[in-house]
């Protein structure tokens, strides 16, 4: 009787071997042997150990040493992310179609504890490193989206929500762009499926603080910051008739991919909806009672 295995929940959303090979060169395969050896482990825990020791680093979310994310709450973010779902009534500045319905968005899961802790470290402590750890997350949310928000007879182009030039420059890099780029190079995105970067900051508003933490009446500075310039991607987005799928990392109140509707809106393209990371937890009831209370 063989031994029963686990299956990870994430292997669909790495990279696959190409169609119609069972083995791959023999190079590889002798270079994964030796890889695997028992003394090669031994050397590999060696120097992780040096490099503790050397370049210490803690775990994002419970400061354990010895590692950016360690395996419990890896698996404590992984499961928080294996039901993706829909998040639109928790933002009250959506855009709203004719019939009333707000743009359809699909979250890959809620902004708190573990996720939380590693979209903020990979965000704003320079951490792009953690990357592969939210790449099977969105992916999950693209696929949900995909099939559930989509038109199968049409294209799908994901649309990722931009950043300002001072908060890449700050970075160093474009987090949703690292993000989808480590996804098209898995070649985990579905059939059909393309990325194109459609929207972008006007001059004017590059360096305007970002709306991420501000009240809801601060956030209506965002309104006609964002066009859609006429491009050669969008072109090709037009003659693929593609539907366009807004990407971005948190939910908030909506404010931002409100915009980013509003600067396609003169484009031509459909947009079917959008995809985040998290979305920030609906407020808690009793919590208000408990302040009204306090007062």
């Amino acid at each position: 009787m063989k031994p029963w295995k686990r299956k990870d929940p994430d292997a669909i959303y790495r990279r696959k071997p190409p169609a119609g090979t069972t083995s791959g060169p023999r190079l590889p395969r002798c270079l994964d042997a030796l890889w695997c050896q028992r003394g090669a482990r031994a050397v590999r825990a060696a120097l992780a150990s040096t490099a503790a020791l050397l370049l210490p680093v803690d775990c994002v979310c419970c400061q354990r040493p010895d590692s950016t994310l360690c395996p419990t709450c890896s698996k404590a973010m992984r499961t928080a992310c294996l039901h993706p779902q829909r998040v639109e009534h928790r933002a009250d500045a959506l855009p709203v179609n004719q019939l009333g319905e707000a743009l359809p968005v699909i979250a890959a899961g809620i902004y708190d504890h573990e996720l939380a802790a590693v979209i903020l470290a990979f965000k704003n402590h320079q951490m792009p490193a953690l990357g592969k750890v939210l790449v099977p997350a969105l992916a999950r949310a693209v696929f949900t989206a995909v099939a559930e928000l989509a038109d199968p007879g049409r294209p799908v182009v994901l649309v990722p929500v931009p950043t300002r030039l001072r908060a890449k420059a700050k970075r160093g890099y474009f987090p949703l762009g690292v993000l989808l780029a480590r996804m098209n190079r898995s070649r985990v995105l579905p059939e059909r499926v393309l990325v194109e970067h459609l929207v972008r900051y006007r001059a004017s508003g590059q360096f305007a603080s970002a709306q991420k933490g501000r009240g809801k009446r601060a956030r209506s500075v965002v309104r006609g910051t964002l066009d859609a310039p006429d491009t050669r991607g969008l072109a090709r987005m037009l003659s693929l008739e593609a539907q366009v799928l807004f990407i971005d990392d948190v939910l908030t109140t909506g404010a931002t991919l409100a915009e980013a509707q509003r600067a396609l809106a003169d484009s031509g393209l459909l947009v079917c909806g959008a995809v985040v990371l998290a979305a920030t937890p609906a407020p808690d009831p009793k919590q208000g009672v408990r302040s009204a209370r306090s007062k």
